[in-house]
């Protein structure tokens, strides 16, 4: 986006403002079999998602996925189905979609709705194969996960980004008593784009109402640094506003331009957020950026949210991010996704994003987002390789836990995996890991704080364990990187509790002699 064309854009926008603001599509309500329905009149097609208020966020550790699996097994009812449908599992809900005529939208949802209310979890094995092979692809970015991960570790909004384990370790019953426990009207929602159609009916099981997890993130001290392997990602916990999301918008719009169009270090910019209550979210932007132009990346970053928190927007900025919304108002998806909205609004608890909506198009004010900008610097965390992180910020802790005290183990002469520089310390409390003289630690896993231990089997006589404690600490424990490290790995295996171990699935494993 140029700088004419957001001249010319502010123009065209400063004839209109004495017109009136854009106004959002209706959404209506009703019910059917006790589940609310939220619909719109749109044209052509009927579209319909039936949601459930569960996901990733609702789930534990060891029983990541858990959800993933219901989902497979309710979609074997409609497998042979030719039109278009599809399920997904995000972070706070589940929802079974599908396009078609208003008869077979009508017999699907039944179909999908009876086979919920009596799973049938004989093919579970099948699913296990295809769950597993849907996880050696493409994860989730980068932008997506890491800020989740950094505020709650490996728990609730924090495992979007971790290996499915409930895949390989859940059994058929405690698949079925999640089903039951999450997948009933009382915890659904269905999503039309026309009227119910005469004859929608969906037999689902009675339940309570559920919420989101009531999880606190962690106190982190910020603006800091944290160091990763490769990239620049900036990550925040701000408040959830209408000025956040268009100084978001901005920044990222600003990004662009200057690292991809005037410096041509970068393809884009990704951004994300995760919302982790009713007006907080978590937020990610970043790119793949190559290592030595990491740390040009990162100055700019913080330069541009500097100045957008000392000036603000530009008036061209401010009407691009109203201009923007107006245009998907306009668009015929958009009303689809205002009952969406509602829905998910409905399942939560929290407020719609009519709100914030509402005030973009009637219009933000500069001094509006340039104080939102000012949070989002001053909540700031900065990730990028070590060597490329700004010194005069304070390093953030790999856990929020402090460092457990015991004795250095010593990296082994030969045949070594570990980094150089990694620092192992091995206490009776659980372990810490460190890079170079940094008192800082990198990870902290603590026996008492054990989220779960994946054990890897090799061909040698002792196992790889991943470890992985709940407030986000992991570490990987090589027999063959320590010296002495057989005895550490039997003196650790023999610290953890049988309950929390699993077969450290491919995406975890290092698939090396040990």
């Amino acid at each position: 986006m140029n700088a004419r064309w957001l001249t010319l854009l502010g123009e065209e926008l400063s004839e209109l403002s004495g017109t009136v603001a854009p106004s959002l599509p209706e959404v209506h309500r009703t019910e059917v079999d006790g589940v609310p329905v939220f619909w719109n009149t749109g044209t052509g097609r009927l579209s319909a998602s039936l949601i459930f208020g569960v996901g990733l966020a609702h789930e534990t550790f060891l029983e990541t996925g858990i959800t993933h699996l219901v989902e497979h097994l309710a979609m074997r009812t409609v497998r042979t189905a030719h039109y278009e449908n599809n399920a997904s599992t995000e972070v706070l809900h589940t929802s079974f979609d599908v396009t078609s005529s208003p008869e077979t939208v009508t017999e699907h949802l039944h179909r999908i709705c009876a086979g919920l209310s009596h799973l049938n979890t004989a093919p579970l094995e099948v699913e296990r194969g295809v769950l597993m092979a849907e996880q050696r692809g493409d994860g989730p970015g980068v932008v997506s996960w890491l800020p989740s991960s950094l505020w709650f570790g490996n728990r609730a909004f924090g495992l979007a980004g971790n290996v499915q384990v409930a895949p390989i370790r859940a059994d058929a019953q405690r698949v079925g008593e999640w089903c039951a426990e999450w997948f009933h009207r009382g915890n659904a929602a269905l999503v039309l784009s026309g009227p119910p159609p005469a004859g929608l009916r969906l037999p689902l099981a009675d339940g309570p109402r559920r919420r989101p997890p009531a999880i606190r993130p962690f106190e982190l001290a910020a603006p800091a640094r944290t160091a990763i392997p490769n990239g620049v990602v900036g990550c925040a916990l701000v408040s959830w506003t209408a000025p956040m999301a268009c100084a978001a918008g901005v920044l990222v719009a600003r990004l662009t331009d200057r690292l991809r169009h005037l410096e041509g270090l970068v393809y884009d910019i990704g951004f994300d957020h995760q919302l982790i209550g009713p007006r907080r979210a978590v937020l990610g932007f970043g790119t793949d950026v190559g290592d030595k132009y990491a740390a040009r990346v990162v100055a700019a970053i913080r330069a541009e949210v500097a100045e957008l928190g000392r000036t603000g927007p530009t008036p061209e900025e401010i009407a691009a991010d109203r201009a923007g919304l107006a245009e998907q108002v306009a668009e015929p998806g958009f009303a689809h996704y205002r009952a969406f909205d509602a829905a998910m609004s409905e399942l939560t608890g929290w407020p719609s994003a009519a709100e914030h909506q509402d005030l973009v198009l009637r219009g933000l004010t500069a001094r509006e987002v340039a104080k939102a900008a000012r949070e989002l610097a001053a909540r700031l965390v900065l990730c990028a390789p070590e060597r490329h992180l700004p010194a005069d910020l304070p390093e953030l802790p790999g856990s929020p836990l402090p460092a457990v005290p015991g004795r250095e183990a010593r990296r082994a002469l030969v045949g070594s995996t570990a980094p150089r520089g990694l620092r192992l310390v091995v206490g009776d409390e659980g372990l810490s890991t460190f890079y170079g003289d940094s008192p800082v630690p990198v990870s902290v896993v603590r026996y008492d704080d054990l989220a779960g231990v994946g054990v890897e089997q090799t061909d040698g006589q002792l196992p790889i364990l991943h470890l992985f404690g709940s407030h986000g600490g992991s570490i990987t424990l090589r027999p063959g990187d320590w010296r002495g490290g057989r005895a550490l790995v039997r003196q650790v295996r023999a610290r953890v509790d049988p309950a929390l171990c699993f077969d450290a699935p491919d995406p975890m494993r290092l698939f090396e002699q040990s």
